[in-house]
């Protein structure tokens, strides 16, 4: 299976959590020199950056894949907004007849470290409008995206990926400080602040529009059983992960760490 299975993010925080022998590959998606390694592999994991050229970016590396060794690409997708990316890239999957599966999920409870809350300030961002969010077991997606490789039955499918419970952002700060970690102040922000995304393209104009939806819709993403139906993956409480996963969330994975 190692020669024939890479996944990309090897420095990023759901890197930690998988469990198979497979190679890894640190790549950059804006360097087609880091393109090659990933071509040689049958199955690709593809760790996608939340930046302003990655769709057109991900179009051009599909495209380079056409008579490679490659037959299987997986990849995190998304349940907000951010969708409008990813279902434009399943389309251009799925016309190039390149195979794929998408886990799409709503945010990650170690996003919470890494996007949400900074320690240092105690301070604890919130680009919800207060509106809940189903978070996601590291753990329970990482066993999913490990059985999906080179599966047929999992080839082209969309997994809608939560945990069993929505939680507010009083919830998470009660969670947090119960933890030993103190929040100072709850602020709102908005989830392109947080990845610096320009939001001068269409696409970036409507996500900003979907976001809105948080606010005058009371919209959120629904809570969803496909990774325990599918994959038998269970997930643990946000609580539960605070207290078990210090080691990884605690670390720094700068160079793979949007999802």
């Amino acid at each position: 299976m190692s020669n024939q299975v890479t996944f990309t993010g090897v420095n990023s925080q759901i890197g930690k959590y998988f469990q198979g022998d497979y190679n890894y590959q640190s790549y950059d998606i804006n360097n087609k020199d880091t393109w090659t390694k990933l071509y040689q592999s049958e199955v690709v994991f593809l760790l996608l950056p939340k930046t302003n050229n990655v769709l057109d970016l991900t179009k051009e590396f599909i495209l380079g894949s056409l008579g490679t060794n490659l037959k299987q690409i997986i990849k995190i997708g998304s349940l907000g907004p951010w969708r409008l990316i990813h279902k434009q890239i399943d389309a251009f999957l799925s016309e190039s007849h390149v195979n794929y599966t998408s886990f799409d999920i709503a945010p990650l409870m170690n996003n919470i470290f890494t996007e949400q809350y900074d320690r240092t300030k105690g301070i604890l961002l919130d680009y919800r409008f207060k509106n809940p969010a189903p978070y996601l077991d590291p753990v329970a997606l990482a066993m999913a995206i490990e059985k999906s490789v080179g599966v047929p039955k999992h080839f082209n499918k969309n997994y809608a990926c939560t945990g069993g419970t929505q939680y507010t952002i009083d919830q998470v700060k009660k969670i947090l400080e119960s933890k030993g970690y103190p929040v100072n102040k709850i602020q709102q922000t908005t989830n392109g602040k947080i990845h610096s995304m320009d939001n001068s393209t269409l696409d970036f104009v409507l996500m900003d529009r979907i976001a809105e939806r948080y606010k005058t819709e009371n919209w959120y993403p629904p809570v969803s059983t496909d990774l325990y139906d599918c994959f038998g993956a269970h997930n643990r409480a946000l609580s539960q992960f605070i207290d078990e996963d210090k080691g990884i969330f605690t670390q720094n994975f700068d160079n793979d760490r949007n999802l």
